[in-house]
């Protein structure tokens, strides 16, 4: 495989810039279908509606495409957790004394759901995943999206936890892993059988325990 590199958007024409999300979106839907492995340049092609030649002057393999992808998407995720946080700013500060629990579960709800729960989204990061684990060179790439996915998310969640009037008891990235990994757990489990995270009443209650089992009050 070709080394995966991508390139930055602002060495890219308009023009450019339109046909590669044209293909990123494409790739949204294909890879979501088929899975990176069965899925194939042509697939991708044809549902953005380009020949190969536009598919190679942007990108070298399908997997430097998966790697644009998942780029964009972590972009749009943090950039929509972070307007939550913004919008609860208000509401928390009309908060007199540290949430209890009904009231960190609703918190979390309100933070994750909408931008965590997409079902597309959700087989897209497992595609990822799974392919990190079987080629070295996406190994790196992965890491490194993760990594910086990661910082970002924990900066998010601390403004989130501190408007809250809490405070972790672990390092904030150990929590933010914890709580990131009960969330994805539980929405897997929700997408298989079919029902809304919004309606399930034990799925609030766990975030909201897990919380105050990783946090303590300020003040």
């Amino acid at each position: 495989m070709d080394t995966i590199s991508i390139q930055p958007d602002a060495m890219l024409t308009p023009r450019r810039q339109r046909t590669r999300e044209r293909l990123i979106d494409a790739a949204f839907d294909v890879f979501a279908e088929e899975g990176v492995h069965a899925s194939t340049v042509e697939q991708v092609c044809e549902r953005a509606g380009f020949t190969r030649g536009a598919f190679y002057s942007n990108f070298t393999s399908k997997e430097e495409l998966f790697a644009a992808l998942m780029e964009r998407q972590q972009e749009i995720l943090l950039s929509e957790l972070a307007a939550k946080v913004d919008a609860l700013g208000p509401q928390l500060e009309k908060v007199t004394k540290p949430l209890d629990e009904d009231g960190l579960g609703e918190l979390l709800l309100d933070f994750f759901i909408g931008p965590m729960d997409d079902r597309t989204w959700c087989l897209i990061d497992d595609e990822f995943r799974l392919l990190s684990l079987r080629d070295p060179e996406v190994a790196v790439v992965f890491q490194a999206h993760q990594e910086q996915f990661e910082t970002s998310l924990t900066a998010i969640v601390q403004r989130a936890i501190d408007g809250a009037g809490r405070a972790f008891v672990v390092p904030t990235g150990v929590a933010v892993r914890v709580l990131a990994d009960l969330y994805k757990d539980m929405l897997q489990r929700e997408i298989r059988a079919g029902h809304s995270m919004r309606d399930r009443e034990d799925v609030r209650l766990m975030m909201a325990q897990l919380v105050i089992a990783l946090t303590r009050p300020v003040g």
